[in-house]
């Protein structure tokens, strides 16, 4: 009978293949070896560490606060009152006690005063008595002696208990000086002091209509009869030259209108400005 033989080998030890089996998972395994290729496994367990640390550091009891002892009165030493804010009530003053303090501070008081100045007494002031030649040895002329003056108003000088007369209202009325004819003839009929309203050169022959000036007295206004076939030379019409309404011309301008006669006028302005008129007067001519 032949005993069976007896191989060596290790011992098994329970649990030690399951032990070896056990690996850690692809993540853990990249992170840290990332990590150490990076140097970065130092900086990771400090920070881990700080971030337990400080709470539990933070947690913990501070340390008693120091009592401060009270302080120490002197027993000689004098109690302080309160302070109480007293209201005074304070009149008005006397108004002759001010006069008084301002005269008092006034520099110049004594200085022109009728006093002498002390040490020095003011003698009697005498007119002197100037002598004046005469040219033939005559007595002197005592110059003290003021010539008479005369009283009597003189020409032109106003009254001043003589009545106040006020000023008459007045108003700027539009004028305008024109010279007005026909083109073909030599005479010319000249125009002055037109008024707003009237017609040039006559009611008989209207050419135009004059219907004011402007604020600066640089333009006036026409308004052209409807005769007019057409307006040339200076000026301006509204809406068009060939069938003006409107006609505004300048200090020295001349404007030229057709009629549908065939005959033209011609309009030179002369002067544009405003006339000064009473206003009762303007009131019976309005």
């Amino acid at each position: 009978m032949k005993l069976p033989e007896l191989t060596k080998g290790k011992p098994k030890v329970e649990g030690s293949s399951a032990a070896s089996k056990i690996e850690a998972p692809a993540f853990v395994h990249d992170l840290y070896k990332d990590m150490r290729d990076r140097r970065l496994i130092i900086p990771a367990l400090a920070l881990i560490i700080a971030i337990i640390a400080v709470p539990v550091v933070l947690s913990s009891p501070s340390e008693s606060s120091v009592s401060v002892p009270p302080p120490v009165v002197d027993p000689n030493a004098v109690a302080v009152e309160p302070a109480v804010l007293a209201v005074q009530e304070v009149g008005v003053r006397d108004f002759h006690k001010r006069l008084d303090d301002l005269k008092r501070k006034n520099p110049f008081g004594d200085r022109f005063g009728p006093k002498a100045v002390a040490g020095e007494s003011v003698g009697d002031l005498t007119d002197p008595t100037v002598p004046v030649d005469t040219g033939g040895g005559g007595t002197p002329v005592d110059s003290g002696t003021a010539p008479p003056v005369d009283a009597s108003p003189t020409p032109g000088a106003s009254d001043p208990t003589a009545p106040v007369v006020p000023p008459q209202p007045f108003v700027l009325v539009p004028r305008v000086d024109l010279k007005v004819g026909i083109v073909d003839r030599d005479r010319r009929q000249r125009i002055e002091g037109v008024k707003s309203g009237e017609v040039v050169p006559s009611k008989k022959a209207p050419t135009a209509m004059f219907l004011g000036n402007s604020d600066d007295s640089g333009s006036a206004e026409f308004l052209v009869s409807r005769d007019v076939s057409a307006v040339n030379g200076d000026g301006h019409c509204k809406p068009g030259r060939n069938n003006c309404e409107f006609l505004t011309l300048r200090d020295g301008d001349s404007a030229y209108l057709r009629f549908e006669d065939g005959n033209r006028y011609v309009i030179t302005v002369k002067s544009i400005y405003f006339a000064r008129v009473d206003k009762d007067q303007f009131n019976e001519q309005g």
